[in-house]
């Protein structure tokens, strides 16, 4: 059936106000009563997620019984099931694929997903019991996103045609053509059809937020619930098994954390489902009555560790800051770091540089002290050779760009390179004569640079750039550049590169001057966020990487022969290596980094009063 819409614009002024003031409720309304009943909060399934700052939701099958997760490797899609009774996880794909937008089939025998790869994009299903993959939709030439399907085997999903979007429907097995549900679907996020088949809930974007609307499917009217919410990546609305609400996860205008909603139908204020304090990626009513929340769990601190291995040690106090990304003084006795507090809902964070400082047998002495707060994005603290100067990546005056600063602070920060906002600048490193920097950067983002390594000679005197950038050339090098290290006698860098094709990371040197790139180790699941670390004798190089599951460790590559070895041990990750000046300790970012899907007890509404 095909149905018209009405658009905002054409509303008159009393339906508008009568809208809004329906949907204000969710975002104002105190958090509810906490009841509380005998049974106990669940955690179903918990997946330590491969990449690091794109953490997807765990979705549970309506009976509870099992958990699906989309994660990455190499940058394609793969899809891991837990049992819950047992609490195994399965690798379920091992072909590179686009999946998303993850969903269960109403009786729960399979996985649904929309695969994004052009070879293979469309409908997918998939039996957790066989691993097998099949094709239910080839829409052909159109674009087809947020698939569901509903028990009498149809599968409805927006279709897109040039700049024409509906929401349509196909039939099992059949060929290409859709019936058309609703013609005007322009802007509508996340369509999910009712249990009576009655109405559509969808998310309508508007700007950078969206409203909460229903429509009734044979009449188009339209009904909006909630305005002004932010959504995190993987956007999702869910029915209550008996369709008297909606359960979604967003942020509404003054919130800090992603939490979980449950909006009724008849107009009456949301509630608010939280749970200890954590981001809701997601929420899932189960079939029992109960509702699952997806809740992002991380944590992060600066650990040590002998260069021999072994498991690291936290340095800094359980209690303080998060913080990453460490750093040595040229003179072994302090360490830096990035301190920030992580929230989704605002990125870019603000970072600071924090430090640490050691005593003579390299322990921590005292409590953690800033050492350099400005504006938004303070990152990568590196100090000159001498320790006079401290080199960071900053924005200030809405810059993305390499900024000097005398270490006791006495004059204001210097600019070096003035790429400006976009840029993507990485954290610098000095070459060890303190006479130039490196680091990876986009460049100035008009140029449509994918990421290249750069240098900038550098004044030690007076601290200013004694020259332009530097842009090192790769010779033959197609990808993407991350991340830079002058070796010990700085005649040559070692960087990250991903390939633009498979997603690939490869660990390469160059000459200092340029010329081509040397692979020393090429790998599936990397950590291109910060840069590989050389061996204080430059003989080999410590990275980080995974083997497709599990956390992060840091390993070591032997650069003449290509030996690699685990370098550190223990549940939680380990990345970002940093080799303290006498080259017998390793710094590293120890985190902890996971998907909780927790059940909440039946009748709780898991809210904090």
């Amino acid at each position: 059936m095909k149905t018209m819409t009405r658009s905002p614009s054409n509303r008159r002024r009393g339906d508008w106000f009568k809208l809004v003031f329906v949907a204000v409720p969710l975002l104002t309304a105190a958090a509810c009563e906490t009841r509380v009943e005998d049974v106990s909060d669940v955690v179903l399934a918990r997946h330590v997620h491969t990449d690091l700052y794109d953490a997807y939701p765990g979705i549970p099958s309506p009976a509870g019984d099992q958990v699906v997760f989309a994660d990455y490797a190499a940058d394609k899609r793969s899809l891991t099931v837990y049992d819950v009774a047992t609490g195994v996880g399965r690798a379920m794909t091992t072909t590179p694929g686009g999946r998303s937008r993850v969903t269960w089939s109403p009786d729960g025998s399979r996985v649904v997903y929309v695969d994004r790869q052009s070879d293979r994009h469309g409908v997918w299903t998939l039996d957790p019991t066989t691993r097998r993959e099949s094709r239910i939709v080839d829409p052909g030439d159109a674009r087809i996103d947020y698939p569901r399907l509903r028990p009498d085997g149809t599968v409805t999903a927006l279709r897109y045609a040039g700049a024409d979007t509906a929401w349509v429907s196909y039939a099992p097995e059949s060929d290409r053509t859709a019936s058309v549900i609703v013609d005007r679907a322009g802007g509508w996020v996340a369509p999910v059809q009712s249990p009576d088949g009655r109405t559509v809930a969808y998310l309508r974007a508007e700007g950078a937020r969206s409203d909460l609307a229903v429509t009734e499917i044979a009449t188009g009217e339209t009904r909006t619930l909630a305005v002004g919410l932010q959504l995190n990546w993987d956007r999702r609305v869910e029915w209550s098994p008996t369709g008297d609400a909606l359960h979604l996860a967003a942020a509404g205008l003054g919130d800090s954390l992603f939490v979980a909603w449950r909006v009724p139908l008849d107009g009456s204020p949301g509630v608010r489902l939280e749970l200890d304090g954590r981001d809701v990626l997601a929420v899932t009513p189960l079939a029992d009555g109960r509702v699952a929340l997806s809740v992002y769990h991380t944590r992060t601190t600066v650990g040590l560790v002998p260069v021999t291995g072994g498991e690291p040690t936290a340095a800094l106090p359980e209690a303080s800051t998060s913080a990453f990304l460490p750093s040595w003084h040229p003179n072994g006795g302090a360490l830096g770091f990035i301190t920030f507090s992580w929230r989704r809902v605002r990125m870019p964070i603000d970072f600071d540089l924090g430090v640490l400082d050691l005593d003579a047998d390299g322990a921590p002495a005292g409590a953690p002290r800033v050492l350099l707060s400005e504006e938004h994005e303070d990152y990568g603290a590196a100090w000159s050779p001498d320790g006079r100067w401290l080199a960071f990546h900053g924005h200030l005056e809405q810059s993305d760009d390499i900024w000097l600063v005398p270490v006791d602070g006495s004059e204001r920060p210097t600019r070096l390179t003035r790429f400006g906002p976009g840029a993507d600048t990485g954290e610098p490193d000095w070459s060890p004569d303190g006479r130039a920097l490196a680091f990876s950067s986009h460049g100035p983002p008009s140029e449509g640079n994918p990421g290249s390594v750069y240098t900038v000679a550098v004044d030690p005197v007076t601290g200013s750039a004694a020259a332009d950038p530097f842009r090192v050339p790769l010779d033959g090098f197609e990808g993407y550049a991350m991340g830079a290290r002058f070796s010990p006698d700085g005649k040559r860098l070692a960087f990250y590169g991903r390939s633009l094709e498979d997603g690939r990371v490869t660990v390469y040197t160059v000459a200092a001057a340029g010329g081509t790139p040397t692979a020393v180790l090429s790998f599936v699941n990397g950590e291109p966020y910060s840069a590989p670390e050389w061996s204080a004798d430059g003989a080999s190089l410590f990275y980080s990487r995974n083997d497709a599951s599990g956390p992060f460790q840091v390993w070591r590559v032997d650069i003449a022969t290509g030996a690699t070895e685990q370098v550190t041990t223990g549940a939680l990750g380990a990345l970002q290596p940093s080799v303290s000046p006498d080259g017998r300790t390793l710094a590293v970012t120890i985190r902890e980094a996971a998907i909780e899907v927790v059940a909440l007890a039946a009748g709780s509404t898991g809210a904090n009063p």
